[in-house]
């Protein structure tokens, strides 16, 4: 059975027990607000699930990275304009994402490696920002940050449209091919030719484009950007990939896979919250989601072979 089931059978079955048993859970303002919770930690996890899949472990350094996109985001726009803003937000992401791959390839520990790369980018976002709160004045910016096209979020649209993307070139381009092949044997890549190098440069650039993405959006929705942005939000995207079934040692798993574990844990979260559970118990629980999820694939994994 694929992996996939699982998360989607939680789904399923989270949202029938929460509607049954909490009052305001199934509404249509309580369910945007767990797509839009969804959506942000999604965009990002999607992103993630290249850096596992390809046989790269997790990246310590998204949500440093999304504070500092953010911040350069807020003041290219408030200078030169949002398209320039998005260009060059874009254009940094991904030039920071073959810094990460290629340091990962020399250094070979992709922990270690992201978790310097983000104390380098949380230090440029505070150096940039001057540790103020930058505001901008973009109606262009206000638009994609608050705007419901055909009634649902603008961030939504963007997390379905980046997960379909992502699943079609996992599953239908040579370099998805290769992403996958490279994580389930990487001697075997190796010897077999296959552009390991090259491969995990592309899961980081996944990566910091899904963070750069995240960062234009909570920066249009809100008007403002600062260094401290997305602290502790790293957990939430890597759980979001371990929820999902992704294969912890890489070559196994699909984007869609993170994408459904984002959801799973943001109706969690929001079960939880309209119940009144403590801040601590909810990230408890949270937690425990995790070590049950990589405790069920890893049994699995192991019987079938």
């Amino acid at each position: 059975m694929p992996r996939s089931i699982y998360a989607l059978f939680a789904i399923v079955f989270l949202i029938s027990v929460a509607g049954a048993t909490t009052p305001g859970f199934a509404t249509i303002d309580n369910l945007f607000v767990v797509i839009r919770a969804a959506s942000l930690t999604g965009i990002v996890a999607i992103g993630m699930s290249y850096v596992t899949i390809s046989g790269n472990l997790f990246a310590l350094s998204a949500s440093s990275l999304g504070a500092l996109l953010a911040v350069v985001f807020a003041l290219t726009t408030s200078d030169l304009g949002f398209a320039a803003g998005i260009a060059a937000t874009l254009l940094l992401a991904a030039l920071s994402g073959i810094a990460q791959g290629v340091a990962i390839s020399l250094i070979g520990n992709p922990i270690i490696t992201t978790l310097a790369f983000g104390t380098v980018f949380r230090g440029f976002a505070a150096l940039l920002s001057g540790n103020s709160i930058l505001r901008i004045d973009s109606d262009a910016a206000l638009w994609l940050g608050t705007a419901r096209p055909l009634g649902m979020p603008t961030q939504s649209w963007a997390f379905l449209l980046l997960a379909i993307a992502s699943w079609v070139i996992i599953r239908h381009f040579k370099l998805g091919r290769e992403i996958v092949l490279c994580g389930a044997n990487p001697k075997a890549a190796v010897a077999s030719g296959l552009r390991v190098g090259l491969v995990t440069s592309v899961g980081c650039v996944a990566l910091c484009i899904g963070a750069a993405v995240m960062a234009i959006l909570n920066v249009s929705q809100f008007s403002q950007a600062k260094a401290d942005l997305f602290m502790g939000y790293d957990f939430d995207y890597i759980a979001a990939v371990l929820v999902g079934g992704i294969a912890l040692r890489g070559g196994h798993g699909s984007p869609l896979q993170a994408g459904m574990g984002a959801i799973l844990i943001a109706l969690l979260q929001n079960f939880m919250l309209l119940n009144g559970l403590s801040a601590g118990l909810r990230m408890t629980i949270v937690g425990l989601l995790v070590v049950a999820s990589i405790s069920l694939f890893h049994i699995i994994q192991t019987r079938s072979r």
